[in-house]
Formats: structure tokens, C-alpha cells, sequence
């Protein structure tokens, strides 16, 4: 299975994961409502059942008296009867005279605690035979002639009617329980289907929308739903201003490559012309010269492209100037070669640190020092790295006549070039990234006269 297909299964319905928490909490609430709905039967059920254990308990003690010095009673028929609703119920009981000896009934049958003889009945569980029973006693106490003291009489009943009366409580509270349970699911899914309503909206209306329309999204929609909106908004934003720039950088790109490639194709055709050495031997330094220009072009396209593409995802970190300094003009050194220029390093033994994009930041340094060598220089390149109170700067002086300040805000843009020639890409490219690393640029003279370009940063978080 690719990672996509499991992607797929990995995904989820909004309404099922909500309709679902619903339902578990509607479960659980049904739940509880269903255990406290059992309590109060099973209450209900023991206090009926319970008045009617002390009201046989007390027949049985209204029949207690003495005879022959002993305990007597008689057990009436009609106060057991009242306990034989459930034909499956046992009835038992126990009379116990003053001193504890059995009068009548079932001499192991468990009485109920009570710490001391009262007027009060007590109650209590217990179990008899394997069974669960619930038992009452009530004292009496009598003053005959040879039984004297508290006589306990106690009567105990099996639970199945109490178990039978607590069961049709139960569910009589759990129907309604769980129709209100159901309703009120049904409309809260009604609910979350309606609240989902507005996403749909945003959904149908992108669906709908044409391919190149990257303007803003305009769907009425909840307060809730702005966030979402606004993103996608800003998403759309970044997008259009992507595609855009990249749309005009392609087609000034065919503009400036179609222009040197026709003058090869013609070059070309002059070459196969030619008739005399002569005639060949300048068109084909012609040709070298204008190929080398479309390398250096080529390879300039390819470094803003580089740019555009970072200006987006730039890697930033805490880097060295000096280290950029020192790749860069290690890359222009076959650049020197073919003239006779020194290229000098002039920086401090500490490291002079700013916030950025390695990559970028080299590449921009490289464009300026290339743009000093080929367009401005004539004998020197001077790259100087530095700290100033407003912060960091890295500059590239050259003994050119330089730029006119006139110039410089139109010389910033793609392929505007100025009387010193060139393709107008170097310092577009410089431009794109001083913007990205919050820097600034500036045209400066040193005090040799030598023309140069400033980049300054702001001091880096840590290591200002």
C-alpha cells in the first residue's frame, strides 16, 4: 500500500467524529442517569417491602404473652400471607425470648444488628439458604410471671419480589431515558450538520472557482470560520505574488536569452560565410564572447530563480561574514584571471556574525563582487567586513567609475542596466535578497575614491 492510499484511510469525517463524541457522552449520561434511576427503584422497593416485614413483625408481637412461666405466642396466618406476593419468595421468622432461647420459627435465621432493645425496628441484608434475604425485628416487652424482659421477633423474606418491583422501575425511568437519549442525538446531528454547513460553502465555492482566479475568497460564513477564510486568503496572496513573479521572470528571461542566442545563430552563419582567416578569426572571437555572455547570464538566471525560490523557505541561521566573504571571492577568482585584477579581503580577525540564509546571502555577495569584476573595475576589488553601531555591513569597493546616483533605483530591477553595460540581473538579485534579510543597500564612496555597494544588517539576537 503506497503512503498516499494510507493517508486516505488515516482521514476522518468531521460530522462522524462529533456525532460520535455526542453519542458517548449521551451513553454515558444514559448510563448514570440508568444506575441512579436502579438506586432509587431498589430504595423504593425496600422501603415498600420493608413496612411490610415490621407490620408482620409487630402481629407476631401483638400475640406474645406467658404461659406456664414461659414465652407463648401465637403467629397469625394473615401477617405471613401479606409477604406471599412472588410465589417464588420465602418467608421466614424467629422468635427469641428475653434470654435468647428459640419461642418458635427457624433457630439459625439471621437477625439484623442492634445494639440494644428498643421500640424502633431494625432492618437488614443477609444471606439464608444460598439466598439473599432482608430481614426486620421488633422488641416487646413483657413482664409476666417467668418471662420477664425484651422478646425479639424477626421476620426475613427472599428478594425476588423486591428484585422484580426494582427491575419494572428500572425500566420504567430507562424508556424515557433513552428516547430523550435518541431525540437528543438525532438533534445534535441535525445540529452539527447545519454548524458543518458553512465549510461546504467555502468547499463548493473553491471547487467552482477558475484555476487562475487567485483573488481573495468571498463566502459568507460564521465568525468561527474568518480564521479559516483569512488563511486561505493569505495562502491564495502568497501564491498569485509567486506566480506572478515567476510568470514575469520567465518572460523577461526568453526576452534576454532570445536577444544573445540570435546574435550566435547569426554569428554562426556569418562564421560559415567567412572567406579569410581573418574574417573568420573575428567572428569567432565575436562568437566566444557572446557565448561566455550567455553562460554568465544563464547561470545569473538560474541564481535569481535560486533566490525567488528561497525567499520563500530561507534556511536562516547565525552565519560568519567573513566565511561568505571569503567563498565568494574564491568563486570569482577564475573571473580575475582573465584580467589583470587583484581581489583583497579586508575584514577583522573576529567573526562578524548576522541572522540569515547562507545560500542566498553568498549568492548575493557573489553577484556583487562578479558585477565589480566585469562591469566596474580596473585594477582592484576591495571586499571589506565590519561592525557599525547600526550593525553589521559587508561592502565591495571597485576603482571603476561606478554608478550614477540617478541610476540606482531603476538599476535595482531585472534586466535594467546602466552605462557600464551588463544584463542588469547582479544587483536585482542583491536587491531581492538585502529585502528578505531586512537589510539595506547603499551606493558609497571610499576615501580612495573607489565606488561601492553596501549591504548592512541588524545585529543578530544574541550577538549584538
Amino acid at each position: 500500500m503506497t503512503i498516499t492510499g494510507i493517508r486516505q484511510r488515516r482521514r476522518f469525517s468531521l460530522f462522524w467524529r462529533l456525532s460520535g463524541i455526542i453519542a458517548i457522552v449521551l451513553l454515558a449520561g444514559a448510563g448514570a442517569l440508568t444506575l441512579a434511576a436502579y438506586a432509587y427503584a431498589r430504595t423504593a422497593a425496600d422501603n415498600a417491602y420493608d413496612r411490610l416485614l415490621i407490620g408482620a413483625a409487630r402481629q407476631i408481637a401483638d400475640t406474645l404473652g406467658a404461659e406456664a412461666g414461659a414465652v407463648s405466642v401465637d403467629v397469625p396466618t394473615s401477617a405471613l400471607e401479606t409477604l406471599s406476593i412472588s410465589r417464588t419468595d420465602r418467608v421466614y421468622y424467629r422468635v427469641s425470648a428475653p434470654d435468647g432461647s428459640l419461642v418458635t420459627g427457624y433457630e439459625d435465621l439471621p437477625l439484623p444488628e442492634a445494639e440494644d432493645p428498643s421500640d424502633e425496628a431494625v432492618v437488614g441484608d443477609a444471606r439464608y439458604f444460598g439466598q439473599d434475604i432482608r430481614s426486620a425485628s421488633v422488641w416487646r416487652y413483657l413482664s409476666e410471671q417467668g418471662a420477664t424482659g425484651w422478646v425479639r421477633v424477626t421476620v426475613a423474606q427472599t428478594r425476588e419480589a423486591r428484585n422484580a418491583l426494582t427491575l419494572e422501575l428500572t425500566l420504567g425511568a430507562l424508556v424515557p431515558v433513552l428516547a430523550m437519549s435518541v431525540l437528543a442525538l438525532v438533534a445534535l446531528m441535525a445540529a452539527v450538520q447545519m454548524g458543518l454547513r458553512p465549510l461546504r460553502r467555502v468547499e463548493r465555492a473553491l471547487r467552482q472557482r477558475d484555476p487562475n482566479d487567485l483573488t481573495p475568497l468571498d463566502v459568507e460564513t460564521p465568525v468561527e470560520v474568518d480564521a479559516l477564510i483569512a488563511a486561505i486568503n493569505r495562502v491564495m496572496g502568497r501564491l498569485s505574488a509567486r506566480l506572478g513573479a515567476m510568470q514575469r521572470y520567465i518572460e523577461t528571461s526568453a526576452h534576454q536569452l532570445r536577444t544573445p542566442l540570435t546574435s550566435i545563430a547569426a554569428q554562426v552563419e556569418m562564421l560559415d560565410r567567412a572567406k579569410d582567416d581573418k574574417a573568420r578569426a573575428t567572428t569567432i572571437a565575436k562568437l566566444r564572447r557572446r557565448t561566455v555572455e550567455v553562460g554568465r547570464l544563464a547561470n545569473q538566471l538560474l541564481s535569481h530563480a535560486t533566490i525567488i525560490h528561497r525567499a520563500e523557505a530561507m534556511l536562516v541561521d547565525i552565519v560568519d561574514l567573513r566565511q561568505i566573504a571569503q567563498h565568494a571571492i574564491a568563486d570569482a577568482v577564475l573571473e580575475t584571471l582573465e584580467r589583470d585584477l587583484t581581489v583583497k579581503l579586508d575584514a577583522p580577525k573576529s567573526p562578524v556574525y548576522v541572522r540569515g540564509d547562507l545560500v542566498a546571502l553568498r549568492e548575493a555577495l557573489r553577484n556583487l563582487i562578479e558585477n565589480a569584476v566585469q562591469h566596474g573595475a580596473q585594477s582592484r576589488v576591495t571586499v571589506r567586513v565590519g561592525e557599525t553601531f547600526g550593525g553589521p555591513q559587508i561592502s565591495v569597493f571597485d576603482d571603476g567609475p561606478g554608478i550614477a546616483e540617478s541610476q540606482w533605483l531603476h538599476l535595482r530591477q531585472r534586466f535594467v542596466t546602466g552605462d557600464i553595460g551588463g544584463t542588469g540581473l547582479g544587483l536585482a538579485i542583491v536587491t531581492d535578497v538585502a529585502t528578505a534579510h531586512a537589510a539595506t543597500l547603499e551606493l558609497t564612496r571610499a576615501e580612495t575614491g573607489d565606488f561601492g555597494i553596501t549591504m548592512g544588517f541588524p545585529h543578530p539576537e544574541g550577538h549584538s
